[in-house]
């Protein structure tokens, strides 16, 4: 995948956003082999001597180097096997993709010219796009389970929100183990993580949402300075839950208890990374007033660039989502997607800074409901301060006073554990396991993070959390905190699962190895030099960097 940051170890190019391009190229590879690349063509290889094929892709949107991908490997295309009812087909039926004649050049957009999807009629009718699936033969199950049928629900979610797609088809891959994330999109293409196809639909639900939200945010609309990833990543995780609530067509009450839901586990998640992360790296506009300056050769400064831990970070992701978030409800949702659909429409195809939206959208409320905002004082209190904003802290007190519905069910099964806790004694299965809630994946996650607060857990406990909510079972994030569990309270008959964790979810279990270090158990630091050198080969750079300066 391409990068901000020496993307010309990839390939010959300029770096600085503004440098942007269209490219093509044709790429040559054993017929064993299949190769995908950001681009709008559905490419099929052509036959060459030798065994070998010839694959040709290109793009006619310019865009920043950095949002090129390629991938090779050793894949099949997965399609569904159960046919869809002509009902549902019918719903789902795709239109033939825009032709030349179909675009209208009629100078409605700003952007330098190319045939536009914003501009084509079809386009703008088409929700849900051509796409593929490619992984490896054995993933084939799980991504008959997990991943196929989410795909045209979630496509046509996004449409539903922010209207056309700017991408004419999408290739979805399945990637390694040893990937560094759940998920990552380049125009035309997706990669996702293995981590996201265990467990229910729910983790692979929300990333696919997350890194379809980037063909907008990210691709169609970029950054014109590096430093500001929030408007890349904080409008994709705010936007992953509201397309997937879509998706699963929630009436408006779920929709919102289970936004509130996540929402606590944000706010749970960000005070936690801001206080084990150095103030300079908790701003989301590090540049301040020299944001989008640049020299004569349109080079600019990307502080913290080259610092391995900042891929790890998630403070643009999170103050991201609590700004938008916080601007939605202050200015009524039924306001404030109508103007991100707008937004959209005037400035894809664009680099921006953040003033260009929060300009925009304070300019499209009347002055009277701006409640005294303004782009400075956004600007100041949220995206060139560290640490978390009043009225973020105002918010959450206001919501911790109040929990959600889903947060009090599950502060009423804690208060269960804790008291199971304290009088451990053997029971009958069936009364163990009838005396608890069903939770869903992000509850648990909840539970699970309320119980690492706990100082010491026995292990019978520990043994009935594990059967009751079959946790091995379910997705990433579930047992990511599960095994938070087992390291802490050293509870030994799962450390196996930690094992697992450590070799299968590398995406996720960075973070593990500190924990087992920092355990002061000989057998826990063992375990964590044991995975380490089982997987460092493979492993990407910066996360054995990272990995390694724990270690050692």
């Amino acid at each position: 995948m391409g990068s901000p940051i020496n993307n010309r170890a990839l390939f010959p190019c300029q770096e600085p956003p503004v440098a942007m391009s269209t490219w093509q190229a044709t790429v040559r590879a054993a017929a064993s082999f299949v190769v995908l690349m950001s681009g709008e063509n559905s490419a099929k290889p052509t036959p060459l001597r030798e065994g070998h094929m010839s694959w040709h892709y290109y793009v006619t949107m310019p865009m920043p180097a950095s949002t090129f991908a390629i991938a090779v490997g050793c894949w099949i295309e997965m399609k569904p096997k159960t046919s869809l009812s002509d009902d549902l087909m019918a719903e789902h039926e795709l239109p033939l993709p825009p032709s030349e004649a179909d675009f209208r050049y009629d100078n409605t957009c700003s952007h330098m010219d190319y045939p536009c999807r914003f501009q084509s009629r079809s386009a703008a009718a088409q929700n849900i796009i051509p796409y593929r699936v490619f992984a490896p033969v054995c993933l084939e199950g799980a991504c008959q389970e997990a991943l196929l049928w989410l795909i045209p629900p979630c496509l046509s979610a996004a449409h539903a929100v922010l209207g056309t797609h700017p991408f004419s088809r999408l290739d979805i891959l399945i990637v390694p183990t040893s990937f560094p994330s759940l998920g990552m999109a380049s125009p035309h293409i997706i990669f996702l993580s293995q981590s996201t196809l265990s467990g229910t639909s729910h983790l692979c639900g929300t990333r696919l949402c997350h890194e379809i939200a980037h063909s907008w945010f990210g691709l169609a609309i970029g950054a014109r300075d590096w430093t500001e990833e929030w408007l890349s990543e904080g409008f994709a995780t705010h936007l992953e839950d509201v397309f997937w609530a879509e998706a699963q067509q929630l009436p408006p009450h779920e929709a919102l208890e289970q936004q509130e839901l996540r929402a606590c586990l944000r706010w749970r998640r960000l005070q936690d990374e801001l206080q084990n992360s150095p103030e300079g790296m908790q701003v989301l506009r590090p540049n301040k007033e020299e944001t989008g300056h640049v020299t004569a050769s349109g080079a600019s400064l990307v502080k913290h660039g080259l610092n391995p831990e900042k891929g790890f970070m998630q403070v643009h992701y999170l103050k991201g989502y609590f700004l938008l978030r916080f601007l939605a409800r202050t200015f009524g949702e039924e306001t404030y997607f109508p103007f991100l659909r707008k937004f959209v429409h005037l400035f894809h195809g664009q680099l921006i800074l953040s003033q260009d939206f929060l300009q925009m959208l304070l300019e499209s409320i009347p002055e009277n409901k701006r409640l005294g905002l303004s782009v400075e004082n956004i600007v100041r209190d949220w995206l060139e301060c560290s640490g978390i904003p009043k009225a973020l802290q105002d918010e959450r007190k206001a919501e911790d006073g109040s929990p959600s519905r889903l947060a009090r069910q599950v502060g009423s099964e804690v208060v269960k554990w804790i008291r199971v806790n304290r009088r451990p004694r053997k029971r009958k299965r069936g009364k163990q396991e009838a005396a608890f809630e069903k939770l869903s994946p992000d509850q648990i996650v909840l539970l699970l993070e309320w119980l690492l607060e706990q100082k010491t857990l026995s292990p019978q406990t520990l043994h009935y959390l594990q059967q009751t909510y079959h946790l091995q079972e379910q997705d990433a994030e579930v047992r990511h905190r599960w095994c938070e569990l087992v390291i802490k309270h050293k509870y030994t008959k799962a450390y196996n699962q930690v094992e697992r964790f450590l070799q299968e979810d590398q995406a996720m279990g960075i973070y593990l190895y500190g924990e087992l270090m920092v355990s002061e158990d000989a057998r826990l630091q063992q375990l964590a030099h044991r995975c380490f050198e089982l997987v460092k080969e493979h492993m990407d750079k910066a996360s054995a960097q990272v990995v390694t300066e724990m270690l050692f």
